[in-house]
């Protein structure tokens, strides 16, 4: 009955995982970004806060992420410069864009949760802090 217990003991301590706890695991998922958004111009296809669609705002902009992590967005009339950075430190994968906080580009500035990533899309999504609406951004290649 001894050995039955003592086999026992070793089989479920050999069963239990240090990598068992996936609550705070940091994926790579789209780790690809940092290389997909230098490589060519984009355009903002959809912008949406709530109930409110702030694409048009953003319809002339053509915007150049660079590998340094400088971005400019830029139309006829306007150049607007800002940083871009890939962030996996937290629980989620994150573009963080920062601008000045001139409209339309205040809409843009946040730390966004990455929801897909292909050569040609990057879908991005964002809670509001304030009224917790659900805030979409998608960039269309060029």
């Amino acid at each position: 009955m001894k050995k039955i217990l003592i086999l026992f003991a070793i089989v479920t301590f050999a069963s239990c995982s240090s990598d068992d706890d996936s609550g705070n695991v940091n994926t790579n998922e789209f780790e690809n970004i940092k290389t997909t958004l230098p490589q060519g111009e984009w355009k903002v296809s959809k912008l949406i806060d709530g109930q409110s669609d702030h694409t048009m705002d953003f319809e002339s902009f053509i915007f150049t992420f660079n590998g340094d992590g400088t971005v400019k967005a830029q139309n006829d009339l306007l150049t607007e410069n800002g940083t871009w950075a890939y962030d996996n430190s937290s629980s989620s994968e994150e573009l963080v864009l920062q601008f000045s906080e001139q409209t339309p580009f205040d809409e843009i500035n946040d730390d966004w949760d990455i929801v897909s990533v292909t050569n040609s899309q990057i879908e991005l999504s964002d809670i509001s802090g304030g009224d917790g609406d659900v805030e979409l951004l998608t960039f269309i290649k060029l």
